[in-house]
């Protein structure tokens, strides 16, 4: 008997490569997995960051973790101890140093049955346009306003900030969520009083940041304008693999 599943694909082109996987695998209890990953341009990946995580909120507990030339076993998950390495995805592939990251997964368990993130990191800086904040606005009692600021597709961690008129204001929260592929979202909100024009700044530190401006006239007359900058982000590129286990009718009789 099988077990399979839809595979999910979703790749983020970066100026400099990609990665591409391929899916589903299918491996029998006890045995070796081969998952395939590996840069279309075949350049030396011995200098990025590789991580394999199960399933689509794993991202901190991977199973293989790779960095700086070594691999990192601080935060895999448990699991996985002792049970993965890189494989080639055929014998003359090249390895790492051809561009291929690809996971060998040992003594298979039904545990190890689902969809899994290949990801690759490079140290190189590209500018982009990303994602400007999205600001929306609730009309409380007594003229007052709860403003909400979303913005999301970050990495590392930005800094938000509220202003009104130049001076500063103290957010109710600001919230931060990260999503499989290691970028970041925040939230935040704050309350005002109408009439005022109030901005919400997301950026990097160091970086100049992205602006939404709302100018708040009365309760029925909301103006947005927003302004964008390009951003200096780190090349990533993933794919997600699937992996499905077979059982050997020989082996269970």
């Amino acid at each position: 008997e099988s077990i399979s599943a839809f595979c999910l694909f979703f790749c983020m082109f970066s100026e400099t490569f990609t990665v591409s996987v391929k899916s589903p695998v299918s491996v029998q209890r006890g045995h070796t997995a081969i998952l395939p990953c590996w840069l279309t341009s075949s350049q030396n990946a011995e200098d990025m960051e590789v991580r394999w995580y199960q399933g689509s909120d794993e991202y901190d507990t991977p199973a293989l973790l790779y960095k700086e030339k070594a691999f990192d076993y601080s935060s895999q998950k448990a699991s996985f101890a002792g049970r993965v390495s890189f494989g080639l995805k055929e014998e003359t592939s090249g390895g790492l140093q051809a561009g291929d990251v690809s996971l060998k997964l040992e003594k298979a368990t039904i545990e190890d049955i689902g969809t899994y993130t290949c990801y690759v990191s490079s140290s190189v800086a590209y500018s982009k346009t990303g994602r400007s904040p999205l600001l929306s606005a609730v009309m409380k009692d007594d003229n007052k306003v709860n403003l909400s600021c979303q913005s999301d597709g970050w990495y590392p961690k930005p800094e938000l900030s509220w202003s009104d008129n130049k001076t500063a204001l103290t957010p109710a929260n600001v919230m931060f969520s990260r999503i499989s592929a290691g970028f970041y979202s925040v939230h935040s909100w704050v309350l005002v009083s109408s009439p005022s024009e109030v901005s919400c700044s997301v950026g990097l530190f160091n970086e100049e940041p992205k602006e939404a401006r709302m100018r708040l006239e009365n309760p029925s007359s909301l103006q947005e304008g927003t302004r964008s900058h390009l951003l200096e982000l780190h090349n990533m590129s993933q794919r997600y693999c699937h992996v499905c286990l077979t059982e050997n009718p020989e082996k269970e009789s």
